[in-house]
């Protein structure tokens, strides 16, 4: 067992856990002890992660959950801790992903997209926090992507929802404190994960075909392990860090440029949209 006395004992929640960083982040906390409770949308890849949690000796338990409904969030909350007693660590982590134009992105993929990585954080937030501050507090992990931090262009709905919940984070980081409860932001960069398999991809190439399978295998190819984004999450969580980026060469230069010149960041990603270069990287140029 890894570990630290931090998590050991302790009773943590991860949506989104079917796959991804969230099954990288169940299996992390239970391999430090925790007792884990888990959340997606799918039903069998829930199974496998409840089925792997539980080959780590740890208590496990799966709630089949859209986000995105507040009905259904309010529904786990109250059938986890009637069976849990309370939370000590709670990762909001569910999300999905969207790449698009402006002028192609229609008003569902906008409600799609706010509704599970937007709404369904506040949604946790509200039935969560209240609860985790009569229990004495505890830690939040918020996944908000460096899409929080910086944009580029094709994203536009998806980077909207993120700079949403990364306002959320920073806001409850604050508040939350005197309640004795530590809020972290988690934003990952290219990860090699199921987000582009289970998103909507509305980006073509110079052709007019698909971009889908192109960028699928720009993120098996240069995507990091989701497990080097779950260590960086619980290293946030064990040190009360704040903002953490995973890993740091994906997106660190980049918001360091933004943060430093933010109209040289905007006229360098303008140039590179005009000319395509952009499109190219993630096979869906003109």
């Amino acid at each position: 067992m890894k570990g630290s006395d931090f998590f050991r004992g302790k009773n943590a929640v991860v949506t989104g856990a079917g796959s991804g960083i969230g099954r990288a982040l169940a299996l992390a906390l239970a391999e430090r002890g925790c007792s884990v409770a888990v959340t997606d949308i799918r039903q069998e890849r829930l199974d496998l992660v409840v089925e792997e949690l539980g080959e780590r000796g740890a208590r496990a338990q799966g709630f089949r959950v859209d986000h995105s409904k507040l009905e259904e969030v309010r529904r786990f909350a109250g059938d986890f801790f009637a069976e849990w007693g309370g939370v000590d660590i709670l990762c909001s982590n569910a999300g999905v992903g969207l790449g698009a134009r402006f002028t192609e992105t229609t008003i569902e993929d906008w409600e799609w997209v706010l509704g599970v990585n937007l709404w369904g954080c506040i949604y946790m937030m509200h039935e969560f926090v209240p609860r985790m501050a009569e229990g004495g507090g505890g830690s939040i992990l918020i996944t908000c992507s460096d899409a929080g931090l910086f944009s580029i262009p094709g994203m536009a709905a998806y980077q909207t929802s993120k700079y949403g919940v990364m306002g959320l984070g920073e806001t409850l980081r604050m508040e939350l404190y005197e309640q004795g409860i530590r809020v972290s932001m988690l934003c990952p960069g290219i990860i090699n994960t199921n987000i582009i398999d289970d998103g909507r991809i509305r980006l073509v190439n110079s052709k007019g075909r698909d971009s889908r399978a192109a960028m699928q295998r720009f993120y098996r190819e240069k995507g990091v392990d989701p497990s080097v984004v779950a260590e960086a999450g619980l290293r946030a969580l064990e040190k009360d860090l704040g903002i953490v980026l995973a890993p740091w060469p994906h997106s660190g230069p980049q918001y360091l440029l933004k943060r430093i010149s933010p109209s040289l960041y905007h006229g360098i990603f303008r140039f590179l949209w005009k000319r395509g270069i952009l499109h190219k990287l993630f096979g869906a140029e003109r």
